[in-house]
């Protein structure tokens, strides 16, 4: 169900996840976030492209941690067309 010419990113909490504080968005993203009672499963997680999390010391319900990803996504978008 991904969309043609994405690029899938998995929001989890896992090893090999990079931080979202250095990550760079690509243009055509497609984010997938899990449920806030589980995680992704493997197989999700080897079809997506990156994985990226939040580095935090809290617990953030689904809702906090997608407008976390936007704002940051939409934030570097801005810093980036302002230095073109």
């Amino acid at each position: 169900m991904v969309p043609d010419g994405t690029i899938s990113i998995a929001v989890e909490l896992v090893d090999d996840a990079a931080s979202l504080f250095t990550f760079e968005h690509p243009e055509r993203a497609f984010y997938v976030f899990g449920p806030e009672d589980g995680s992704l499963g493997p197989d999700i997680l080897n079809r997506c492209h990156h994985r990226i999390m939040i580095p935090t010391r809290v617990c953030m319900n689904l809702a906090v941690t997608v407008n976390v990803v936007l704002y940051d996504r939409l934030m570097k978008q801005s810093r980036d067309q302002s230095c073109s």
